[in-house]
């Protein structure tokens, strides 16, 4: 897929990264479930790098307590639908790219159809139960799936690749209690949604120093990165042979 001349000034500061292959990523189709912090700062950076397709979905609307941590919105947006601010402001950021909202939350019956089609899928939610539908998904079809997820000062990224790698459900219990609300500073959704980011970028471009079958964790007041293995569980409900 080749660039037009506008593409190529636009992306001209990454276009002479070594290794650095924009085609690639301009015919990628990437799922954004859910665009809270996590799939804001994702999505942005996903947009601006010239992702191709950009699938958004999330069927939530702006809340003013959203605005400390979701960068796609502003105070005029309380109230509007998260996909139609976020697909207004993508667009008007970068052009080239081809966005798709869809108004829905993942649900049992339309997780295939919302996933279908999709090179990779970013995990913006913020709760369990949505995740493991979405692990069960990138599973069923085998698409990577770059999982995110904050809380406190802590954030947590990591690449799976079933039946290459562990699946989510190896590593994570289904049964975590979600607090009523979950207190994290604004800034960290932030960091770990364009690590997300950078996880995609990477995987579509065949950079082998990513975080597939490792989990990455982010200590926000200590300043520290740590990176774990990840490992399949043989009794895992969701991707054991």
């Amino acid at each position: 897929m080749t660039l037009s001349d506008l593409e190529k000034k636009r992306y001209l500061r990454q276009l002479t990264v070594r290794g650095w292959d924009q085609e690639k990523l301009k015919s990628a189709k990437v799922l954004i479930m859910g665009l809270g912090g996590l799939g804001s700062a994702s999505a942005l950076y996903l947009a601006a790098a010239g992702v191709g397709k950009l699938r958004l979905c999330d069927g939530d609307r702006v809340e003013r307590s959203d605005l400390n941590r979701q960068i796609l919105y502003f105070e005029e947006s309380v109230g509007k639908f998260k996909v139609e601010e976020a697909k207004k402001r993508l667009t008007s950021l970068n052009p080239h790219v081809e966005i798709a909202g869809v108004k829905e939350f993942i649900d049992s019956q339309n997780a295939g159809e919302l996933t279908r089609g999709c090179d990779l899928i970013v995990d913006g939610l913020d709760n369990i139960e949505s995740r493991f539908m979405l692990n069960e998904q990138s599973v069923k079809m085998q698409i990577p799936y770059v999982y995110g997820a904050v809380q406190g000062w802590e954030g947590f990224v990591g690449l799976f690749h079933p039946p290459r790698t562990a699946c989510l459900a190896c590593i994570l219990r289904q049964d975590v209690q979600r607090p009523d609300i979950i207190s994290i500073p604004g800034v960290l959704p932030g960091t770990i949604g364009i690590l997300q980011a950078t996880e995609v970028i990477k995987f579509i471009m065949g950079v082998e120093q990513n975080l597939v079958n490792r989990l990455l964790i982010y200590d926000s007041r200590n300043l520290t990165f740590d990176i774990v293995e990840t490992e399949k569980n043989p009794n895992c409900p969701y991707c054991a042979v």
